[in-house]
């Protein structure tokens, strides 16, 4: 059994045990021994000047620092590889590769520069030439690609010049050659799925004779493969032709083409679009027909001076003409028109001359211009002649002459108001030429050789034979 003074002595130990939560002792309070001791909180003491105690987790953080900034070296270092390469690599590659994949389809390609962007790329200072043929090459300010990958879809040509030298039977047949060779474009495969091109020009060379000179601006071009098949839409307002007797134009020339056909469409005055106009078309082998309709109307507004025929007056024209090519060796003209005001050697008066005729046959051999009626003011007379296409134009050789008109029917006073007025030019040039009285007739004869080929080589001729006595 414990007594009061082991009761005393847990007491007492408690006590210090609870209140010994710092180091050092603690004196006993002074008075009552049963008052408790006071607690004492020392706290670690931090001298001034001393260095702080370190953080806790420092090198983690040390370490993610460093990666990043690792990383961000290794970014900028892609990044300008991935720069260099856009810009510096890539160029000359696409530049390699245009050139080798024109080079294996005959085509020689100069190209001065490359620009590089997200959608393509862009050929600055283009030239081209085809070594099967020599007689057409082309340049271009810029070219702009839109590619998928490096595959070109769409080509945008800016300042276009192609240039010709050759009549058409000899670009043809090179053209013709270059395609059927193992490296001629006939499949289509290496090309692009469409071709624009805006404000080009065409300068063509001995087009149409050795002193000949087309030449076309503000060209518009549109051309779409599809399924290896070429369709294009092409047009230019400003088309004219330059020979020794003048200049032929501006006339406005449409053309498109599609798998097996095309489309040519020339207006004369373009200041009437729809008055004055050519129209032909034509299968895959050869034209199959044209339609020419020019109400009356100034030579010189439809583009063809006088001159070229030798004549200096002013003219007007009027012409319905229809052909029709029924087979390879069968074709039908029909042609009526009039010009009038000409003005013939010896006649100070212009005359009118109107026409009438039809044409069929072989178009080789040269269809037969019968039946055919012309005349020349109150001269009618046969017309005969031949029309003969060929690959690149159409040759026109016709022949005239009257039936001689009796004096009597001239033989009216000069100044009579009965008098027609060619009846009149006729009299007064026979009372110059001092014609021989005895035949007592009027008649004239005349000729003209027209080839589309060669302008130049045009040549009209007009004979008047007056044989009335004074």
């Amino acid at each position: 059994m414990r007594g009061p003074a082991s009761a005393f002595c847990d007491s007492l130990a408690s006590r210090r045990f609870l209140t010994r939560v710092s180091i050092g002792a603690v004196p006993a309070p002074e008075g009552d021994p049963e008052k408790p001791l006071p607690l004492q909180f020392e706290l670690p003491r931090q001298e001034v000047g001393a260095p702080a105690a370190p953080l806790l987790h420092v090198a983690p953080t040390v370490r993610l620092r460093a990666l990043a900034k690792r990383a961000s070296w290794i970014l900028s270092a892609v990044l300008a590889a991935a720069i260099a390469l856009f810009y510096g690599v890539l160029p000359w590659y696409i530049r390699r590769a245009c050139v080798d994949e024109a080079e294996a389809h005959g085509l020689i390609l100069e190209i001065d520069g490359v620009e590089v962007g997200f959608r393509g790329f862009r050929l600055v200072g283009v030239r081209a030439a085809a070594v099967d043929i020599p007689q057409a090459s082309l340049l271009a300010r810029d070219v702009s690609v839109v590619a998928s990958g490096l595959q070109p879809q769409t080509l945008t040509a800016h300042g276009l010049e192609l240039s010709l030298n050759g009549d058409f039977r000899t670009i043809a047949a090179a053209v013709a050659k270059w395609r059927a060779s193992s490296h001629g474009g006939q499949n289509g495969a290496w090309a692009p799925e469409s071709l624009l091109v805006d404000g080009a020009r065409v300068v063509w060379q001995r087009p149409i004779g050795e002193n000949a000179r087309a030449e076309a601006g503000g060209v518009h071009l549109d051309a779409v493969w599809r399924d290896r098949s070429l369709v294009v839409r092409a047009g230019s307002d400003n088309v004219a032709i330059a020979v020794p007797q003048g200049t032929l134009g501006p006339w406005r020339v449409d053309v498109e083409r599609s798998p097996g056909t095309f489309r040519v469409r020339v207006v004369l005055d373009p200041g009437v679009p729809d008055a004055c106009t050519i129209l032909a078309f034509g299968d895959a082998e050869a034209i199959t027909s044209v339609d020419v309709v020019v109400p009356r109307s100034p030579l010189l507004r439809l583009g063809v001076p006088p001159q070229l025929f030798g004549i200096v007056q002013e003219l007007q024209v009027d012409s319905t003409i229809h052909y029709a090519r029924r087979s390879p060796h069968r074709i039908e003209v029909t042609a009526k028109g009039g010009i009038f005001g000409l003005q013939a050697q010896g006649l100070k008066t212009g005359t009118d001359i109107l026409w009438d005729v039809v044409a069929s046959g072989d178009p080789q051999e040269g269809a037969d211009a019968k039946p055919a009626q012309l005349a020349v003011g109150p001269l009618v007379g046969p017309l005969r002649g031949t029309f003969r296409t060929f690959d690149d134009g159409f040759r026109l050789d016709l022949a005239w002459r009257s039936a001689a008109l009796p004096c009597a029917a001239l033989d009216v006073p000069v100044r009579s108001r009965q008098l027609s007025e060619i009846a009149h030019q006729f009299r007064k040039f026979a009372e110059a030429a001092s014609a021989a009285r005895s035949s007592g007739t009027v008649a004239a004869s005349g000729m003209l050789a027209f080839d589309s080929r060669d302008l130049a080589a045009t040549t009209l001729t007009f004979v008047p034979e007056v044989k009335c006595p004074r």
